[in-house]
């Protein structure tokens, strides 16, 4: 299960959080969780996957609620080991993705970055089919509208 979802896993949650070490610690944090509720719990692979998304979901969205009460300290001193990240997308779609709220963002990020049916983000989000295209679809809006040359300040 781990080789079969870990990149998708990954991908979403570094969408989410825009650090690479946060997204690597948010999956790794899911899948301990399933090795703790692996005896309860119950379904297919395709439960299991839900599961382990939505899992990913609340680390991240509980990352972002930390980081908005506490900001991170500016430095102008890197630690010693220091990767520099390589941008996976265009710094506009960054900065435009950035501006959606968290909730809109995972959705997002859920559908077209990790590839999940509506059902699937329906059972992640513990939310309803037809709420969950209607967010999207305001979501997917939101976004055109802030990557519009003319729309953007």
């Amino acid at each position: 299960m781990y080789e079969a979802t870990v990149d998708g896993l990954a991908s979403f949650a570094y969408g989410m959080l825009g650090n690479r070490a946060a997204a690597e610690d948010a999956v790794q944090q899911a899948f301990l969780e399933l090795v703790i509720t692996a005896p309860g719990l119950r379904g297919d692979g395709r439960s299991l996957r839900v599961w382990l998304y939505r899992s990913v979901r609340f680390t991240c969205l509980d990352e972002l609620r930390r980081r908005g009460r506490r900001p991170e300290h500016l430095t102008d001193r890197l630690p010693e080991y220091y990767e520099e990240p390589v941008p996976d997308v265009a710094p506009e779609l960054e900065e435009a993705l950035a501006r959606l709220s968290d909730r809109q963002r995972s959705l997002l990020m859920l559908r077209h970055v990790a590839g999940l049916s509506p059902d699937e983000i329906a059972r992640v989000t513990r939310s309803n089919r037809g709420a969950v295209y209607a967010a999207i679809a305001r979501a997917e809006k939101k976004l055109r509208l802030f990557l519009d040359p003319v729309v953007r300040p």
